[in-house]
């Protein structure tokens, strides 16, 4: 098995993926021809298919790729036909992908890169890239892309538990495009930031319908319903049962073990 290389994709920031095989990172590349830019023929990559897939042979005409200045399909062209990956409809469409590409203004190239971070949970990495978005002078997102990186920045927010920053962003993204979906996440991040009576005046302030609140109830009863069902609510129930009971001892025993195992949880979900 190769050792691992970490694709590079983009001028502005590595997408943080790591391949182990020739086999892997043509997967890559099938999967991702929207990030590619001429970043991606790196030194790096040349030697990891030289030296860790013993790919000499296909190293040394990627080398002769980059000394002609080719474009960048030639030189995905040529992994890809080695690893004898795709059939040439595909190989064509993913010409096409890459040309594309490189006539996307800096704007377009940075959303499909936010977005794929975003896809990949790799929330920083998007926050950043999004917000880097938002300070551009010149070029910057037309009003429909600010909605999108406005809703997207709230997605982000409310993924780290932070509803406040949330809702302000999905605010914004509101008042660029007042759809219901958008609306649902607001409310919900308000829902998740305040009190109840706090959440009922907000409500009151709103000139909208009752329709996607009472729709965001309906969820979430359910989902509350759900996790009352499930191991852990269970768990949370027993604990609530204990605090109330008269075996203060075993509560704080058991509460002390139920809080580890939840930050344990938590620092593994924003690790991946």
């Amino acid at each position: 098995m190769c050792g691992t290389v970490c694709i590079r994709t983009s001028h502005y920031q590595n997408t943080y993926i790591r391949v182990w095989c020739i086999e892997e990172l043509c997967y890559y590349i099938c999967e991702n021809a929207d990030l590619l830019d001429e970043s991606f023929a790196s030194n790096e990559l040349i030697d990891w298919i030289a030296d860790e897939c013993g790919l000499k042979e296909l190293a040394n005409r990627l080398k002769a790729v980059r000394r002609q200045s080719v474009k960048l399909e030639s030189f995905v062209a040529e992994i890809l036909n080695a690893a004898n990956y795709v059939d040439e409809e595909e190989l064509r469409r993913i010409g096409r992908v890459i040309r594309a590409n490189r006539s996307m203004p800096e704007t377009g190239r940075l959303m499909v890169l936010a977005d794929y971070f975003l896809r990949g949970g790799n929330f920083m990495p998007a926050l950043n890239t999004y917000i880097r978005l938002l300070g551009m002078e010149e070029g910057g997102p037309d009003e429909r892309q600010l909605s999108r990186i406005y809703n997207n920045l709230g997605v982000i927010y409310a993924r780290l538990f932070c509803f406040e920053e949330a809702a302000g962003y999905y605010m914004k993204a509101y008042e660029l495009d007042p759809s219901e979906d958008i609306m649902f996440a607001l409310l919900a991040a308000k829902r998740m930031q305040l009190g109840d009576m706090e959440y009922l005046e907000f409500l009151s302030s709103l000139e909208t319908d009752t329709t996607v609140s009472a729709h965001l109830e309906e969820v979430m009863e359910q989902a509350l319903k759900m996790y009352a069902a499930s191991d852990r609510g269970k768990m949370t129930d027993e604990m609530r049962k204990l605090r109330i009971g008269s075996d203060r001892n075993e509560y704080a025993a058991n509460a002390f073990n139920f809080l580890q195992d939840e930050k344990e949880r938590y620092r593994k979900y924003m690790a991946e």
